[in-house]
């Protein structure tokens, strides 16, 4: 199908929209509103990394500032975890701006995120922030079908339609030479802003390193796929219509479809069947759990007293007084451990509802490739949901270790009597590791879009198979 002929009707097709200086007014402001999304999102990019890395340097050099103190009154002082941007949120912001950027740290309790622009927004949906994914995702489809609605419908109107099959030109090698003038159009739109893109990632703190360059190239291709298949379903849909009129309305309400009702209603339908917890519902879950296994504070409480009785018989002592540390700081060592546990599995089960939620909008990435594109482009940019919670996730293990080690302090360096007059020593502060968020691989972000990269590439195939029909070229031919 590629010859000389689909060659020519190409390059026809690209003198025509070439020519029209509307084409090239719109052309030049997506590339300005472009340019506009990047900047500004260089720029929140730049923000956000130099009050969180500012923010964390502070917060690290009050824990070392403290002076001497009670372990104990160390673990409620507190602390900060802080989350940098993501390698390319830049490009797709993602849920960032919808997630907390800030955890506190203290003993017994875990916090969530702070400082979200909306604690209750759905990060199933797709958001307004003005980006250059956005851009790709949502507004170059709809510039596509302006360019391209007419492209067979309007031969057939005009009757040039007819004057081409008589002249031997295939309907199939008429479709190829128009499907890849536009493609050519969509490279030529997505590639100035990918290499402005490159030059951007090259002025990071972050060393521009072969993966941040793979997660680019690897962008790149999604979204000339994702092009592909609009040339594909625009000229699918103008062969089908009788008039450009007919199909354009056609085209817009399907661009509405894929791209604004159909992600609002499946991230509802989700979240209505797999639904999570909100932070107050899960943080009153945890505590209440906690509470049935054992409350340190109560003097008579059943797990404590069997704790209780278990440490004495280690040490083979008979009272807490005997013991060679001190049972106070065992028991929040204890406690703890039993409040981190209890997290951990209600976590979990949140972590498991959001991927249930995950898989059932995945059953939908073949009927809807904007969905797998969406979503295969914020894991690449590491601005999905998985990310966050790796980030909470390492978080609280750093939490707990920090937490543990006071308890560790409290343990070994106060003793029993005269517990709460004591202190230890600002120099055990120094010793506590800082918080450093590690991303994680290219390899783990890609973990879970096996589908998102696959479904997208078997409706691309069914639509060329319907595209390239002989039974498509006579009713093109009839209607003509």
């Amino acid at each position: 199908m590629f010859n000389n002929t689909s060659f020519s009707v190409c390059k026809h097709e690209l003198k025509l929209k070439l020519k029209n200086q509307s084409i090239w007014l719109l052309f030049a402001l997506m590339q300005i509103l472009l340019a506009i999304s990047l900047w500004t999102s260089w720029q929140q990019y730049q923000h956000s990394q130099n009050i969180q890395s500012t923010s964390q340097a502070l917060v690290e050099e009050q824990w070392n500032a403290q002076p001497d103190r009670h372990p104990h009154r160390v673990a409620h002082f507190g602390h900060f975890a802080f989350r940098p941007p993501s390698v390319l949120s830049y490009f797709d912001v993602g849920v960032n701006n919808w997630v907390g950027h800030s955890v506190f740290l203290e003993a017994h309790k875990q916090n969530s995120a702070n400082f979200a622009n909306d604690s209750h927004g759905s990060t199933l949906l797709r958001f307004s922030e003005l980006s250059i994914a956005n851009i790709l995702l949502l507004i170059w489809p709809l510039l596509l079908i302006v360019m391209a609605f007419a492209s067979i419908s309007g031969e057939r109107q005009s009757g040039t339609l007819k004057q081409l099959m008589s002249m031997g030109v295939k309907f199939r090698v008429l479709l190829v030479g128009k499907g890849l003038a536009y493609w050519l159009l969509s490279l030529s739109f997505l590639l100035p802003i990918f290499l402005i893109t490159i030059i951007v990632a090259l002025n990071t703190d972050l060393a521009f390193t072969s993966e941040i360059m793979t997660r680019l190239g690897l962008l790149f291709i999604s979204y000339a796929l994702y092009c592909f298949f609009w040339v594909v379903v625009i000229l699918l849909c103008s062969s089908l219509t009788q008039s450009p009129k007919v199909s354009l309305s056609v085209l817009i309400t399907l661009w509405f479809t894929l791209t604004v009702l159909t992600p609002r209603a499946l991230a509802e339908i989700a979240q209505h069947l797999y639904p999570q917890k909100n932070s107050n519902d899960m943080a009153l879950a945890v505590k209440l759990d906690v509470r049935k296994v054992g409350d340190s504070h109560k003097p008579d409480d059943p797990h404590f007293n069997a704790f209780k009785a278990k440490i004495l018989a280690e040490y083979g002592v008979t009272t807490v007084a005997e013991l060679p540390v001190n049972y106070r700081g065992l028991v929040m060592q204890e406690g703890e451990r039993i409040t981190a546990e209890i997290y951990q599995r209600h976590n979990e089960k949140q972590l498991q509802q959001f991927a249930a939620q995950q898989r059932f909008i995945s059953h939908f990435y073949w009927l809807n490739p904007y969905l797998a594109v969406r979503d295969l482009s914020m894991a690449l940019s590491a601005s999905d949901q998985r990310h966050f919670s790796d980030f909470e996730q390492q978080a609280e293990q750093h939490r707990y270790n920090r937490i543990q080690k006071l308890n560790d302090l409290h343990i070994n360096e106060i003793e029993l009597h005269n517990d709460r007059g004591q202190r230890v020593s600002a120099n055990f502060w120094q010793q506590f590791p800082e918080f450093h968020y590690q991303q994680p691989p290219l390899a783990w972000s890609l973990q879970h879009m096996l589908l998102a990269a696959i479904a997208p590439l078997l409706s691309l195939v069914i639509l060329l198979l319907l595209l390239t029909r002989k039974k498509l070229q006579r009713r093109a031919i009839v209607h003509a």
